[in-house]
C-alpha cells in the first residue's frame, strides 16, 4: 500500500517525516526502539483487516443487573444480551464474553458486533444464543489472593443465568484482548465444560518478566504467573475446542505464535492481516459467530 505524504507527516510529525527514517529507521520503530509503531502500522496497511463477510442487522439493547460476588468480595455488574425475538427468560444456550483490560460487561457482549452479526442471518441449523458478560475487573481473569473473577464466573455468574432461565448446560467462552487470555485460562481450568472456547487477540506474554513490563496487575508473583502460564500449559489444549485469532501487526502477535508452535493442533490459530482493535475483531467475528452457534446446536 503506498504511503501519502498526509499520513506520513501526521504519524511522525512534520519536522521529521516517516521519509527522513529510512529501511532502518521503520525497522527500529518495529523493533519499539523508536516510539510510533502503532501509527506506522496504520500507515503501512498493516492494520487493514478484510471486511466482515456476513449480513448485521441490529440488535436489542443489553439487559443488565448486578450482583454480590463473594468470589470477587464486591458488587459486579452484568450484561446480557439476547438476539431479535427473544427476552429474559428464553431458554438460550449462552457464551460467556470477557472483556479486555479496563473494559467492562457492556463493552464486551458489544464487542467484535457479535451482536449484530448475530442478528443477521445464521446459517442452517446453526442456533441463536445470548451473550452473558460480568464485570472481571483488571486481573487477567484468574484467581488472584483477594480476587477471583474466573471462580465468579464459573460458580456464582453461570448459576445466576441459569435463574434466569438460559441454558447454562450449553456453554461457549469467548474473549478479547485480556479476555481472550481469560477465555484460554478457563479452558484449562475447566476442560469439558465449554462447547467452543474463543480468543480473539489474546493478551499472551513470553515471561512474568514481560507481563509485569506491560501490566504490573496481571500476576502477583512468579508462582502466579506459572499456574496461568498458557503457552507451558499448551499440551493441555489437546481436545479442546480452542479457536484463536489475532492480527499478525498485533503486540501479542509474536508470543500468540509461539503458543501455537507448541499447542497439538497448530491449526486452532489463525493470523491475518489487522492490528489490536476493534476493525480487526468485526472482520473475524462472523466466523466465530458461526462457529459458537454451529457448537451450541447440537
Amino acid at each position: 500500500m503506498p504511503l501519502s505524504r498526509r499520513r506520513l507527516l501526521q504519524s511522525f510529525g512534520a519536522a521529521a517525516g516517516i521519509a527522513g527514517l529510512g529501511a532502518a529507521g521503520v525497522a527500529l520503530v518495529d523493533a519499539e526502539v523508536l516510539p510510533g509503531r502503532s501509527v506506522l502500522n496504520h500507515a503501512l496497511g498493516r492494520c487493514d483487516a478484510r471486511p466482515p463477510d456476513a449480513p448485521r442487522a441490529p440488535a436489542p439493547p443489553p439487559v443488565t443487573g448486578s450482583f454480590r460476588s463473594a468470589a470477587r468480595r464486591r458488587e459486579v455488574g452484568f450484561a446480557l444480551s439476547y438476539p431479535p425475538g427473544y427476552a429474559p427468560g428464553a431458554r438460550l444456550p449462552v457464551c460467556l464474553a470477557l472483556h479486555g483490560y479496563a473494559a467492562d460487561a457492556r463493552s464486551a457482549v458489544g464487542a467484535g458486533g457479535f451482536p449484530e452479526f448475530l442478528a443477521g442471518a445464521l446459517p442452517e441449523g446453526a442456533a441463536p444464543f445470548a451473550l452473558a458478560a460480568p464485570d472481571g475487573g483488571d486481573g487477567y481473569w484468574h484467581p488472584h489472593s483477594d480476587d477471583d473473577p474466573l471462580g465468579m464466573l464459573v460458580d456464582e455468574f453461570l448459576p445466576l443465568l441459569a435463574e434466569r432461565g438460559l441454558r447454562t448446560d450449553r456453554v461457549a467462552v469467548a474473549g478479547w484482548s485480556m479476555g481472550g487470555y481469560g477465555a484460554l485460562v478457563a479452558a484449562l481450568t475447566y476442560p469439558g465444560r465449554f462447547r467452543a472456547v474463543v480468543a480473539t487477540s489474546p493478551a499472551v506474554f513470553h515471561s512474568y518478566a514481560d507481563a509485569k513490563r506491560v501490566n504490573a496487575g496481571a500476576f502477583d508473583s512468579a508462582a502466579e504467573w506459572d499456574r496461568y502460564d498458557v503457552t507451558a500449559r499448551a499440551p493441555e489444549f489437546a481436545g479442546l475446542p480452542v479457536r484463536i485469532a489475532i492480527g499478525a501487526a498485533d503486540p501479542f502477535a509474536e508470543a500468540v505464535r509461539t503458543l501455537r508452535d507448541r499447542l497439538p493442533d497448530p491449526g486452532a490459530v489463525e493470523i491475518s492481516t489487522g492490528c489490536h482493535d476493534s476493525d480487526f475483531w468485526r472482520s473475524v467475528a462472523p466466523g466465530q459467530v458461526r462457529a459458537i452457534s454451529a457448537a451450541l446446536a447440537g
